[in-house]
């Protein structure tokens, strides 16, 4: 049965005139109401784009995208534990985080160039809410964190998070956010992944394996594919494996068998479609089939983008990006 009475046209008026953060959860209530906003409201009609970011000359660096909202970590920042600042380009509203506990110590290595990679930015679908995570870790002889921590916009205050300590994280493997969940892999000894649930914001007492174990710490990293978590496996061959998580196993479902090609970070299943970097300049796109779908250098793609600089395909990030109207003044935690 429906959970709605009111007649379609008056739900339909009241749905829009919510923030768009709202209606997002207001899909949750029902079919109808799921239906309704996806049918009425512009976000949800929008299809997402691939954001192309250069992170090798960057003057900042993107964390990551939620809804359409850019999560930005200027390293270079006089602000120790780099700068990190959240933007809506389409309405070009900015809205600064607070600083990270204890950045103070390390005021003299504020030219640290790696504060970026130690952040996530997550959207939780239940409760709505918007976080920043700093996971534990340590680099560059700067920073030196053994606890992660989370801040939800609208607050003023991060937390730290109970049970994450000894759960350092290897940055070079990356992090994502999935689905109200931050991912991130153990430095030392056996790589193992770390899971912290940003409902309750407590680390799972168990970690989870990797499909394989790596023979570098760099040979690795984790990814998100169609709301669900993802390893991308590179063996001395060339040849690049894409996993993902699906019901508690670990499932082959892209393989790359030129080591010319490059599977892009953070972010390469994108709808109906795959992404690949090819050598320096090029970013290709492939039909994703079902099973599993392997590319050599046969297979031809639909070239998307050529950059226009000497950099190859790792200085590049892309992410998932759709305009959106949300606005970020009602986050401002200071007010």
């Amino acid at each position: 049965m429906e959970a709605c009475f009111l007649p379609t046209d008056l739900l339909v008026e009241i749905l829009l005139r919510l923030p768009p953060s709202a209606r997002r959860r207001a899909r949750l209530v029902c079919k109808l109401w799921h239906d309704l906003v996806a049918e009425h409201t512009t976000e949800m009609q929008s299809r997402a784009k691939v954001l192309l970011w250069h992170a090798g000359s960057a003057a900042a660096y993107l964390v990551g995208t939620c809804n359409g909202l850019l999560c930005i970590c200027d390293n270079r920042g006089e602000r120790t534990g780099g700068t990190v600042t959240l933007v809506n380009p389409a309405t070009g509203e900015k809205l600064s985080i607070p600083p990270l506990p204890g950045a103070a110590q390390f005021a003299l290595n504020y030219h640290c160039q790696k504060w970026d990679r130690a952040y996530s930015f997550a959207y939780h679908p239940t409760s709505g809410q918007y976080k920043v995570v700093h996971v534990p870790c340590s680099f560059d002889r700067v920073c030196d964190y053994d606890a992660a921590h989370v801040l939800t916009l609208g607050e003023a205050a991060w937390r730290e998070v109970p049970d994450s300590n000894g759960k350092r994280c290897n940055l070079h493997a990356g992090i994502v956010s999935v689905d109200g969940v931050t991912y991130w892999v153990t430095d030392g000894g056996t790589a193992r992944i770390v899971s912290l649930d940003l409902d309750d914001e407590h680390v799972a007492s168990s970690t989870m394996a990797l499909p394989s174990l790596p023979d570098k710490p760099d040979d690795y990293n984790l990814t998100e594919v169609d709301g669900r978590l993802g390893v991308v496996l590179r063996s001395p061959s060339g040849t690049r494996e894409a996993w993902v998580r699906d019901k508690g196993k670990w499932i082959c479902r892209y393989v790359l068998r030129c080591k010319w090609q490059q599977i892009p970070r953070p972010y390469f299943a994108h709808g109906e479609y795959f992404l690949k970097f090819e050598g320096r300049l090029l970013l290709y796109v492939y039909s994703r089939k079902s099973g599993v779908v392997k590319v050599s250098r046969k297979d031809e793609g639909r070239l998307v983008a050529k950059m226009k600089d000497d950099s190859y395909g790792s200085n590049y990030q892309t992410f998932a990006y759709v305009k959106t109207s949300e606005p970020l003044g009602v986050y401002d935690g200071t007010k």
